[in-house]
C-alpha cells in the first residue's frame, strides 16, 4: 500500500512538473520584435518623404519589395509590419498593428453614429475633438500620406474605429469607418 501511494505521488509530481515546463514554454514563445522599433513608435518617425534606404535606417533592416508593384514591407513580428506603397502618385506608408496591443477599455464608440451624422452633414471635426468624443483617449497613428494621416481607436470590445484628419483642411476628419 505504501509503494502504491509513493508510486501516485510521484507520478502526481511528474504530471505537475510537466505542466510548469509547458508553461514556461508558452511564456517563451512570446512574439519577437525584429528592428528598432515597435511599429507605433516606428510609423510616427517614417515620413512619406523618406527614401526606402531611409526607412531601412529608421527601422533597422532592409524592407522586402514585392515583385508585382513599388511596394515594400518591413515585418518587425508576427502580427505586425509597416508598409510603403508607392504605386501611386503620392507614397502610402500603413502600419499593421496587434490590435490586442492598444486594446483599451475606455474607447467609447457609442458616438460613432453622432460623428457620421456630423460627417454627412458637412461639419468635420479636428483629432482633438475626436479625441474627446471617444472618451479622452489618444489614437494610435496607423496610416500616413503627404496630405493627411489616420488614427485607429480599439475598445475593449476589440471593435476598431478609424478616422483620416486632412493635413490641409485645417485638421479636420475625412473619413471614418467602424469594424
Amino acid at each position: 500500500m505504501r509503494k502504491i501511494m509513493k508510486n501516485c505521488l510521484l507520478g502526481l509530481l511528474v504530471l505537475m512538473l510537466a505542466g510548469c515546463k509547458e508553461e514556461q514554454q508558452l511564456e517563451e514563445k512570446k512574439e519577437e520584435i525584429r528592428g528598432n522599433c515597435v511599429v507605433t513608435e516606428c510609423i510616427k518617425k517614417i515620413e512619406t518623404t523618406n527614401s526606402v534606404e531611409e526607412i531601412n535606417e529608421i527601422i533597422g533592416f532592409e524592407g522586402e519589395k514585392s515583385a508585382y508593384s513599388d511596394t515594400h514591407q518591413w515585418k518587425l513580428s508576427d502580427k505586425t509590419w509597416i508598409t510603403r506603397d508607392n504605386t501611386g502618385t503620392n507614397p502610402i506608408l500603413q502600419a499593421n498593428i496587434d490590435k490586442e496591443t492598444i486594446k483599451n477599455d475606455q474607447v467609447d464608440l457609442s458616438a460613432y453614429s453622432d460623428i457620421k451624422k456630423l460627417l454627412d452633414n458637412g461639419t468635420s471635426l479636428t483629432y482633438e475633438e475626436m479625441v474627446t468624443k471617444l472618451g479622452g483617449v489618444e489614437g494610435t497613428l496607423a496610416g500616413k500620406t503627404s496630405t493627411s494621416n489616420r488614427y485607429i481607436w480599439v475598445d475593449k470590445s476589440s471593435r476598431t474605429f478609424s478616422a483620416t484628419f486632412s493635413k490641409t483642411l485645417e485638421g479636420k476628419c475625412t473619413i471614418i469607418s467602424l469594424k
